[in-house]
């Protein structure tokens, strides 16, 4: 809801914008949308984590006055409607399935527990 009416809030700039990773080190994020920004604060959803790489785009919006990311680009995962999947840059991933299974760098741990 939020992000919708920012969308829609008049003015000459838009007010969600895409933006890329010029520099991430140690938590000090850069990025350039429609100008370069230093210390962009990023937000994600309780519990999750996250350092976008450099060259990642980001979608950026301005919060109290301060630039700010809530999201990268994701890039097309094999997961079906309402499953999970969390991969790292290293290709390390986990994937929740639907069928109640997780998959760990393909080892598959059944929804009783047991490695398949």
């Amino acid at each position: 809801m939020w992000i919708s009416k920012q969308t829609v809030n008049g003015g000459d700039k838009a007010a969600v914008e895409s933006g890329k990773v010029t520099l991430n080190d140690n938590g000090h994020l850069e990025a350039v949308s429609t100008g370069a920004q230093r210390s962009v604060k990023v937000y994600a959803p309780y519990g999750y984590s996250f350092s976008a790489p450099k060259g990642s785009e980001l979608l950026m919006t301005r919060n109290a006055g301060e630039q700010v990311s809530f999201a990268c680009e994701m890039e097309s995962a094999d997961t079906k409607e309402g499953e999970i999947k969390i991969t790292a840059s290293s290709g390390a991933y986990i994937h929740l399935k639907n069928d109640g299974s997780v998959i760990i760098n393909g080892l598959k741990i059944n929804s009783k527990g047991e490695i398949v």
